[in-house]
């Protein structure tokens, strides 16, 4: 688990604190890892039903 870091603890830890979007960004990396892809890439690539093209 090099390079990520994750808040696991309660808020009052403030030694190091990691904050939500590192976290999040972490748990894909990590998601990637185990699954041996891109996680943040595929969903960029991919088409999403909220996202509609332009006219």
């Amino acid at each position: 688990m090099d390079g990520l870091r994750f808040q696991i603890s309660d808020d009052d830890v403030l030694d190091d604190p990691v904050e939500d979007p590192e976290s999040i960004s972490s748990a894909l990396a990590l998601i990637g890892r185990i699954t041996e892809t891109d996680i943040a890439a595929d969903w960029f690539l991919a088409q999403h039903s909220r996202i509609r093209p332009a006219s």
